[in-house]
């Protein structure tokens, strides 16, 4: 029970943050540590949330759109890879359909969120602005409880069944499980890659390629050269837009230049 509560407080601080304060910082690159940490396997937990990061790295919310729940995907996938002893492969491959679950329970939420607006709408058309304050804080700790309620009982109920069920699985199947777990990653680039795709950063994605695939350099090593590269060009596109705005404070003064019609006009008047 103890794994459960710990599940569900992880849960409840990720969608509270995740409703109103840190939505793009909210990610399984931080919510899976968090989850080791209360589990007491950190490590497990920085490998099993990089992992998750990675298949959701394109995958964000837009306006009203939620096309799947990846902080709860993150929460869920790590607890299970930790607690059943699976790693990453599981947490990998139940992240994903817990994060598409999740979301219709995000839509219960706010159907009832609905009925909550006109209460407020009422409320403010009638100058009554302690209920509308009173509704929109009981809003933001709402929020996150049915999102906890649901890790503290998949937690609790939960673990024993799946960790049976992966002991028992035959081991073609828990080998395509590993694989799976490695291509998703490469998936989530992919999805990442294709929605920022752009000709001018085409010739630093192959870069990282050739680094990785015929040099045999790591991520870190690639990681400091992007950056390194990065600050280098900041600091060069800094330095021409300076001296641009240089240049344009100097040709404010145009100098003042004679017409040559009326030269020729006054040398006809004075000869």
């Amino acid at each position: 029970m103890f794994n459960a509560l710990m599940v569900a407080l992880v849960m409840y601080l990720s969608k509270f943050l995740d409703w109103g304060y840190l939505n793009i910082q909210v990610r399984p690159i931080i919510l899976g540590p968090l989850v080791g940490l209360v589990l007491g396997d950190l490590t497990q937990g920085i490998i099993t949330g990089a992992a998750i990061e990675a298949v959701f790295m394109g995958t964000f919310s837009v306006g009203g759109s939620v096309p799947s729940d990846v902080a709860a995907g993150a929460v869920m996938g790590t607890a299970f890879g930790i607690l059943t002893g699976k790693g990453v492969a599981t947490g990998v491959a139940l992240a994903i359909p817990v994060g598409l679950l999740t979301t219709l329970l995000f839509n219960l939420v706010v159907l009832f969120f609905n009925f909550l607006v006109d209460y407020e709408d009422r409320a403010i058309a009638n100058k009554q602005d302690y209920k509308f304050n009173g509704a929109h804080y009981f809003a933001m700790f709402f929020y996150p409880i049915p999102f906890a309620i649901m890790a503290f009982f998949a937690i609790y109920a939960g673990v024993a069944p799946i960790e049976e069920f992966m002991n028992n699985m035959p081991v073609q199947i828990n080998q395509m499980l590993n694989v799976m777990a490695q291509m998703l990653p490469a998936l989530g680039m992919a999805i990442l890659t294709k929605s920022m795709w752009d000709k001018e950063i085409m010739p630093f994605f192959f870069i990282g390629f050739a680094l990785a695939a015929y040099l045999g350099l790591d991520t870190m090593a690639i990681a400091i050269l992007g950056a390194s590269a990065a600050i280098y060009f900041i600091f060069t596109d800094f330095k021409r837009k300076k001296e641009m705005a240089a240049m344009k404070r100097t040709n404010t003064v145009t100098p003042v230049t004679s017409d040559p019609n009326m030269t020729n006009e006054m040398e006809d008047f004075l000869s």
